[in-house]
Order: C-alpha cells, then structure tokens, then sequence
C-alpha cells in the first residue's frame, strides 16, 4: 500500500496518496439508503406463484404460417427500449416464401439491425433486412436519411460481397440528413443521450418544412436547393452562436470524437464545418455522391408499392425500427424518446394503407437475460442507473479496461444471492482486482462485456437489466400478445433469471410523485396490468424481482440444441412466467447469433 512517493531532494518533498473512492461505486450511498427504506416491505403474492404450465418445440413454418396466413401485413416491432434483435427476426420471418415485400416506414440510421448472412454478419440502419433474401425492399418516404452514410455503410459492404440490389432495393421521397443536422445533434446533446445521426434536428426541420427531400436532389433547380438549405441552416448558425463556438473548435471536438477510430462524426461532416461555401459544399456533394451516383438505389413512390403489392395479395412486413417505448408518441418515456412514433400505430401510419381492407398483426421482439436500454431516461429494471456510464464519461465498451469485471460467474452468483426473499436487491460488495464495486455495477459492466451489450449504431455499452413484466403487460395491451424473446440461451451460464414483476416507489426525500391524477408515494407498489406512471415517477421505481432457477446443466445454445428436445424446466419456468404476468403469447426464443437459431 503506497503511502507516498518524493518529488524532491528535501525533507519536505514528499506527496502523500491513499487510493480514491472508485467511481465505479459512485451510487452505492444512494442505493444502501433506498435499500434500507424499501428491505422490510412485505413478500408480494406474485412473488410465490410457480408456472405449472408445460411448452415443447414446434415447426418453425407451423407457429409462424398460422399468423402469416392469417394476416396482410406483418408487423416486426420492439417491445422494450430498442436492441432487441429485431434484425434476426426480420431476417427469418421474412424467410416465408409469402412474405414478398419488407419495408422500413420512418426513422433512421439511429436504428441498427444485425444480422448474419452465410457467415458474415452485416449491420442495417435504413436498409430492411430483407435485402438478403432477394425480396422487395422499399425505405418510405418518412424516413429520414443522411444518403452518404447510407451509401458508405450499408450499400457498399454489399457491393463488395457482389450482393445486387439493382431490382430489390427502392428509395421514397426520404428526407434528408444533412451535416449540419448531425452538428445541431452534437452540440447540444448530453453525453450518451443520442446517438450523433441528427434526428431531432432533422424531424424539427421537417415538421417546420425547412428541410429537404430527396425529390429536391433529382428534381429541383440549384437555386431552390440553395435557399431551402441556407433558410434551414440558420439554426446551426444560431445555435454556435448562443453557444459562444467557433467552427474552429466546433472541427477539434469532431475529430476528439472520432480519435479512437470510432467514426462517430462522419468525415463529409467535419469536412462540412471546415467548408466556406456550406450551400455549394453541399449541393457538389449531393450531386456527386447521390444524383450522379450508381450505387445509389433506385427511386419509387413507396407507399404506391405497398398498397399494390396487398391489392396483388402479397403478404407485406413492416419492419419497426426503435421500439414501442422510445416511440416519440409513447407519453410515459417522452421526455427521453426518439423523434419518429415507432410504435406499431406509427409504422402502419406511415405505410398508409387501408386498415378496414387489409388484417395486420404485431409480433414483438424482446430480450433476456440482459435485457437492454441504451441513451438517457428511467429505466427501473435495470441493474444500475440509468445515466451510471454517461456519469463516468464512459462511451464504449472498450474504456472499461481489461481486467475489469472479467469473473462473470462469480459475479452472476454474488448478485442473484443478493436478491432478497422480497425480491429486492440488497447493495453488496464485489471486489475485482483489488477494486470495489457496488454488486449492481459489477453485473451491469460484466453483463455488457460478456454479451457484447453496445449500441449497433453507436457502440455504447448498453444498460442492461431484468426483463420488465410491468411494462411488457402494458406494451401487449396496445401492440398485440405475439412475442419473440431474443438471446434466451444466455440463460446457459446463469445460475438464476430474474424477471421484474412489480415496482416500488421509494423517494429519498420522502417526497411522493404525482402521474396522470394517481399520487405515489414511499412503498407503493406497481404491478404488471396496473397503469403504467410517467417518467418522472419512474425515476424512483426500484424493481421487485422474482428469481428463476437456471438451466445451467441443459444448455440450449444452437450450437448444441438437437430439434424436438425437450426444453429445460428453467425455460419453460421462464416462458411462463413472462406470459402469466404480461399476458403475451410466446412463439419463440433465440438461441445462437444466427438467422435460424431460434427455438419455436
């Protein structure tokens, strides 16, 4: 234990050290004095229930022909805060020899969809999912789209596999991306709180009509292009000027950003910042790398498309981007949702077709264990705060070291023995490499690092927690009971699943909280199927969690799971429980990072 080293020749020059608190246990006051207020509260009935109902394996074209016969339009939808695997589930549903067309509706690059494809995987933003299994994929006019990035990243990898999108890949109306919306996005979001692509800047710009479309690219004169842009870039202006910025520094912060070869500002963005003609910069650019450019895709009236391929009896899926609560319409999470309304509603809004002619049905995409929240906001089931890593300036995996948190297992097992009979979590100590951590952290930093747990889009680690019954029963009211669980076989080296089936509100202060004419106040619980608060009354839900004994000596991964086994108790414990709290329907379960790994 270093007491102190010397600085210098004299009796004096010494400078004594001890070892700072970690900030890795940055919370931890915060939390024994929450646990402390909340240890006593009174076993929940739900917390005794045992699932007594029993599920095999099916055909995978059996469970899914019974809904796609059914209906016109599929509809691929997240059910918790994004990074669900919808990508995989797009890729094999869309496998059905009915499905002809998949479609994205709205948002953008700010959704990340992976998905594997003869061994090598492959990362959609705006591109559907569809466009490796030769069907027709169409991005609508809703969506927004920065065209270079879109080119660069999603369409050249591609071309470099010699996979054609010449027939099956078509363009809407989209709305442009450009750099200064991905700038206004920089400059004036909080650490972690977006991810960099520019969406509400570009939303508020449609909304206001200031922007661009695609159609202005191909069709417009110069000089209308120039007016809108320059009318529309007034913003950018403004805000560098509230902001006491120069351009000059705005560019050294882009280039901070990406030093660690992270590209998280594009190039022709900072080249951007640095040009002196903006409107000529741009329209050169757009003419160069989108009018004239012939990997840029082919351009058609999208949502023509899709109601002639339905009016052809075409089976038609939506793929979601984003997830039901980081729909910008979901009120309860409004303050930290994205711009465009990713809910299903919004998805078959934004498709425009006719409801009363055609059937739609959901399914839902989820995931456990490790269920997954990423950017700023509550999120009550998550194994620390929601803002822990944004708090330490940590935005990538990468910065947590090697070394840290390396002993999953032991970790695993120290975090669920803390979870107490009342399903609370009570605040331990786990220490690592002569470093202590807060049991919390240490499973939330263990969990993203064995789980690759980073954005798609923005490779920031992901906060990770329980499955959230409580608001998985509110998502099933509205969306549909149909759902699709990803990464199960994680489970395999878990010792228990913990699944949240209620909350309770605990202030520090004392002060209770008042959500659409309901007061909460210190140990009030929130069950799943009890109306849902808002996000400031979420801010002090703790979760009450109901453990489920693992299935550790019957792994189920792919890459060991024979068809037609039986499935352990452990899953079938879990599938259950999830359905008897939430009211879903279970039709599948993820077993292995591939497009077929999936359990029916």
């Amino acid at each position: 234990e270093i007491i102190s080293i010397g600085n210098g020749p004299n009796q004096t020059d010494f400078i004594y050290v001890k070892k700072a608190p970690s900030s890795m246990n940055a919370d931890w006051e915060k939390n024994v004095q929450i646990y402390e207020g909340i240890k006593d509260l009174p076993v929940a009935p739900e917390l005794k229930w045992h699932n007594t109902t029993r599920y095999a394996e099916v055909d995978p074209k059996e469970r899914l022909s019974a809904l796609i016969d059914n209906n016109d339009a599929i509809l691929i939808c997240g059910a918790y805060f994004g990074d669900e695997g919808k990508g995989k589930t797009v890729d094999d549903v869309c496998s059905h020899p009915k499905i002809r067309m998949v479609v994205r509706t709205n948002s953008g690059e700010n959704a990340g969809h992976t998905v594997f494809h003869q061994g090598k995987k492959y990362v959609f933003h705006l591109a559907p999912s569809g466009l490796l299994k030769g069907k027709v994929n169409l991005i609508g006019p809703e969506c927004v789209m920065d065209p270079i990035s879109f080119v660069e990243t999603e369409l050249r990898p591609l071309v470099e596999d010699k996979i054609s999108y010449d027939d099956t890949l078509f363009v809407g109306n989209v709305h442009i991306v450009t750099p200064y919306h991905k700038l206004l996005d920089f400059v004036s979001s909080a650490t972690n709180a977006s991810t960099l692509k520019g969406m509400a800047p570009v939303h508020s710009s449609k909304v206001t009509k200031r922007g661009i479309r695609l159609d202005h690219l191909f069709s417009a004169d110069r000089e209308t292009c120039a007016k809108r842009l320059l009318k529309d870039m007034e913003t950018y202006f403004a805000l560098l000027k509230e902001r006491n910025l120069t351009e000059e520094e705005l560019a050294k912060s882009c280039q901070e950003m990406n030093a660690d070869g992270n590209i998280r500002i594009p190039l022709h963005v900072v080249d951007f910042v640095t040009a002196k003609d903006k409107v000529a910069y741009l329209l050169d650019l757009y003419e160069r790398t989108v009018v004239r450019n012939p990997l840029f895709p082919k351009r058609a009236d999208v949502t023509f498309m899709i109601r002639s391929a339905l009016d052809r009896g075409d089976k038609v899926l939506l793929e979601g981007p984003q997830s039901y609560w980081l729909s910008n319409a979901s009120e309860k999470f409004w303050e930290s949702s994205t711009s465009a309304d990713t809910a299903a509603h919004g998805l078959v809004a934004t498709a425009r077709y006719n409801l009363q002619k055609y059937r739609s049905v959901v399914i839902n995409v989820h995931k456990t264990p490790a269920s997954s929240r990423i950017g700023l906001g509550a999120n009550p089931s998550s194994y620390v705060a929601q803002d822990y890593f944004s708090r330490q300036n940590i935005i990538t995996l990468k910065q947590f070291g090697e070394g840290t948190c390396t002993n999953f297992d032991a970790i695993q097992r120290k975090f669920f023995e803390s979870i107490q009979p009342n399903g609370v979590l009570k605040p331990t100590i786990y220490e690592e490499g002569g470093v202590e951590y807060g049991i919390g952290v240490a499973m939330a930093i263990a969990s993203a690092l064995k789980h690759g747990e980073c954005g798609a889009t923005t490779k920031k680690p992901r906060v990770v927690g329980f499955f959230d019954c409580v608001m998985q029963a509110e998502m099933n009211q509205v969306q549909g009971p149909y759902l699709s669980i990803s990464a199960v076989d994680r489970g395999d080296i878990y010792d228990y699943v913990g699944v949240t089936i209620a909350y309770v509100y605990y202030n520090p202060s004392g002060a209770s909280s008042t959500s659409n004419g309901r007061e909460y106040r210190n140990g009030d619980l929130i069950k799943a199927g009890d109306p849902l608060p808002t996000e400031q009354t979420l801010y002090y839900c703790q979760p009450i969690v109901k453990l489920i004994q693992g299935w550790r000596s019957e792994p189920i991964a792919a890459s060991g799971w024979k068809r037609g086994s039986q499935l352990p108790k452990g899953v079938q414990d879990l599938i259950g429980t999830i359905e008897h709290f939430t009211g879903s329907e279970i039709i599948s379960i993820g077993n292995g990072p591939n497009q077929t790994d999936f359990i029916y």
